[in-house]
């Protein structure tokens, strides 16, 4: 997501050599039906907190993974947004969310952890890890009887038209993955499985098939150089010394098994449904009979019935940890950082980076999304913050790294779609992970994140996503129909629009909670000079040339201020209104969140025409990790902030969830900056010492330029003289104060547009106190 400007190093993951937070675990009181099962439950978790130590990155108690995930065969056989199963018997599929295939079955081990989520490696994503035993190519898994199995889409990124076929969801229920999707019309549920007989080991996929609305016709297995023929309901294709083997058993009538060259079909007619299931076995030859008895057993196998009622806890467990009050503080005291205790330290050796953040109604509880694909609860929010206990609510998600609450449901933004998550029987756990909006399209760039996760007065929903930016930072892979764009769904999921293009890496929007302004950041690289704070309007291009998405180029909307890549912000992390006076004296403005340098910003706005200008000053409060999606607590009104170290950051902590609390103290800083013909004012919360202010020499100003190219960032350059590398020193000829004390206005004769100036300052306020500070501000016109 960018970092320095050399390179965009990612950190690699590892434990913190730090103590780990004191915590204990206690059991909930939903738990105790679990727990009095044999006692199967706690012994399972003691088991496999053990195989998870095999390979920290994956989850061996957990059915499926998504990501981007690569199989064998067919030239290319990648599944944009896969669903990594585990089945059972050393067996895991790989199925395709986008075509709604079986992209692979296979032996071994599970999937690689290559990729930029898992080991921090750049320009690769997993691959399943084992031998393939049978897959189809990429195209549809279904379609309409007499249509071609061809893929219909002008490139190979994002879903079918829902028409056609949408994918719905899936539950989970203890190691059992239930897939749900829609076909032209008809409702289909499988469960992906496995059944071992006589030595052997074969796939399972068990059907309840709803009214088949149009003939419909499912594509089974693909071998390729095959030659198949049926045998009553058992298809063989075999190819040099390998045998594929499907047994259809409870087919209903009218349904027909049937090959073509290579390919295992079974078409459906119109009005069939009912349950059924298929045996896919592939081994040599000379083994073939014994996929017989696979098939025979396999007869058996029925989708779970209860997967609608949601399954046994399998977290029970809640980490409780203590929080840290007052952790750092401004100078003059008016704002405190309390620290919630990350579960770091957790049962299941769960590695958590938090990428995402909202809060439930009560102000008790906030939920967490992380960049592993998890979602926690944390509960116990309150002044003192001694008893927090976190709870895990979901897993296994695609680079979740946006999380919103709307009506206490929590909705996650992935690279695979927009999730709604149902816990069907209320012990804490999701049990339906519901596909809410899966259309925009996302390659196999390790860069092309889904950032963020906001929501409009209407109930809209907003998300940013990146380009695919090329391994070491400069420049861009493949450029799809969606990448470096800013994205709505519409309130009920259905609509997809994109507001706006031409981003590199916007970690993080805001949303204005009450005319729906859209604010985003993005960082330093490619067409980004530095980092800019983008007032996004409709329709609006926001630099990178690459994911324009239109031709010509359209014309460039500058944002609102521009931050030095030096000590100011790397990498954004998100923006938020302050809502209330709970926080202090500045409700109804902007914050924007530093992810790179872990750092929160006071925006100081300014409307110049139709252009906005701003101004920014930092509120010096340090964070336990990096400082993304910042949101303000609905009943305390303070400001909590979410982090994780991944990359190119100063966090020093995997993850950090913090409070900014304010204490009720006089605030002492610059609060607000306009810029016309006679000056720049600088406004103030605390009225001034007059001699202090008034004296030009406590203040000191430069101004400099970027140079806007393809090039990985920019040097700083005169705005006199743009071929040469260097800050323009402004002199401060006079310094007035406003009648009232609280505005300071700066005479600076050479100022003059820039897209970087720098005001330093060093007074004190009429009381006494200090107010050191630094300003950066951008000048698109000087009214």
């Amino acid at each position: 997501m960018g970092g320095s400007r050399l390179t965009e190093m990612i950190m690699m993951m590892s434990e913190m050599s730090t103590k780990p937070a004191r915590r204990s675990f206690a059991w909930p009181s939903w738990a105790s039906s679990a727990l009095s099962v044999t006692g199967l439950v706690l012994a399972s978790l003691t088991v496999n907190a053990q195989e998870v130590k095999k390979n920290p990155l994956l989850q061996e108690d957990f059915p499926f993974q998504g990501a981007c995930i690569s199989a064998t065969g067919f030239g290319k056989n990648t599944a944009m947004k896969g669903l990594a199963i585990r089945v059972g018997n050393g067996e895991s599929v790989l199925f395709d969310t986008e075509l709604l295939r079986y992209a692979s079955g296979w032996t071994g081990k599970f999937i690689t952890t290559f990729g930029v989520a898992f080991d921090g490696g750049h320009g690769g994503h997993p691959k399943i890890d084992g031998d393939q035993k049978f897959g189809t190519p990429m195209v549809p898994g279904w379609v309409v009887t007499g249509e071609a199995f061809k893929d219909p889409r002008a490139e190979p990124y994002g879903a079918l038209p829902a028409a056609v076929q949408r994918w719905d969801g899936l539950y989970v229920s203890g190691m059992d993955t239930i897939l749900t999707y829609t076909v032209a019309g008809t409702k289909i549920v499988e469960q992906p499985g496995s059944v071992a007989e006589g030595g052997q080991v074969g796939f399972v996929r068990s059907f309840a098939l709803g009214k088949v609305a149009k003939p419909l016709t499912l594509l089974v297995a693909e071998v390729e150089g095959g030659q198949g023929k049926v045998d009553g309901a058992t298809a063989t294709v075999t190819a040099g010394d390998k045998t594929t083997v499907v047994v259809a058993t409870g087919l209903p009538k009218g349904a027909q098994l049937k090959t073509e060259g290579g390919r295992v079909l079974v078409s459906f007619a119109k009005g069939n449904k009912g349950a059924f299931n298929l045996m896919i076995w592939n081994g040599a030859a000379a083994d073939a009979p014994a996929a017989t008895g696979l098939g025979k057993a396999a007869a058996s196998k029925k989708v779970v019935a209860s997967y609608t009622k949601g399954g046994v806890s399998r977290w029970p467990e809640s980490v409780k940890v203590k929080g840290q009050l007052a952790t750092s503080k401004t100078p003059d005291g008016a704002y405190v950082t309390d620290s919630l205790t990350a579960p770091l330290d957790n049962p299941w050796k769960r590695r958590v980076r938090f990428s995402g953040l909202d809060f439930f109604k009560d102000g008790k509880r906030a939920a967490l999304s992380s960049w592993d694909g998890d979602v926690w609860i944390v509960s116990g929010i309150d002044d003192k913050l001694e008893n927090l206990q976190w709870h895990r609510y979901a897993s296994g998600m695609y680079e979740t790294i946006g999380l919103k609450i709307v009506n206490d449901v929590i909705y996650t933004s992935g690279r695979d779609q927009i999730t709604r998550y149902h816990d069907l029987n209320n012990d804490g756990e999701a049990d339906y992970y519901e596909n809410f909006n899966n259309e925009y399209t996302s390659s196999e760039g390790f860069h092309e994140f889904l950032f963020d996760l906001q929501t409009d007065r209407k109930g809209n929903f907003y998300f940013a996503k990146a380009s695919p930016v090329n391994p070491g930072g400069r420049g861009f892979e493949h450029i799809a129909a969606n990448a470096g764009t800013l994205m709505k769904v519409s309130k009920g999921g259905k609509k997809l629009d994109v507001v706006a293009t031409g981003f590199r890496a916007p970690n993080g929007i805001g949303i204005n909670p009450w005319n729906d302004q859209i604010t985003t950041c993005d960082n330093e690289g490619s067409w980004m000079p530095s980092c800019p704070i983008n007032w996004v309007k409709p329709g609006g291009f926001y630099g990178v040339e690459n994911s324009a998405h239109k031709s010509p180029i359209p014309p460039f909307n500058p944002p609102m201020l521009w931050l030095s890549h030096n000590g100011w912000d790397n990498s954004g992390g998100g923006q938020v209104w302050v809502n209330s006076d709970k926080w202090g004296p500045f409700k109804g403005e902007l914050l924007h969140a530093s992810y790179g340098e872990c750092a929160i910003y006071l925006i100081m706005k300014q409307q110049v025409g139709e252009q906005m200008q701003a101004g920014a000053v930092r509120i010096p409060v340090k964070f336990t990790s990096s400082s993304m999606r910042p949101k303000f607590n609905p009943i305390d009104g303070q400001l909590y902030v979410a982090g994780l170290q991944g990359w190119q950051t100063k966090a020093v902590k995997l993850a950090g969830l913090d409070r900014v609390r304010y204490t009720g103290a006089p605030v002492r800083s610059v609060s607000g900056l306009k810029i016309d013909k006679h000056g720049v004012h600088l406004s103030f919360t605390q009225a001034l010492d007059a001699k202090e202010a008034t004296d030009a020499q406590n203040y000191s100003a430069e101004m400099w330029n970027y140079r806007r190219s393809s090039d990985y960032g920019s040097p700083e350059v005169s705005v006199k003289d743009p071929k040469k590398v260097g800050h323009d020193k402004l002199e401060v000829k006079a310094a007035t104060l406003s009648a009232d004390g609280k505005t300071v206005t700066l005479t600076i004769p050479d100022l003059t547009p820039a897209m970087q100036a720098q005001i330093k300052f060093s007074i004190k306020s009429k009381d006494g106190g200090s107010i050191d500070q630094v300003v950066q501000n951008t000048i698109h016109a000087i009214p």
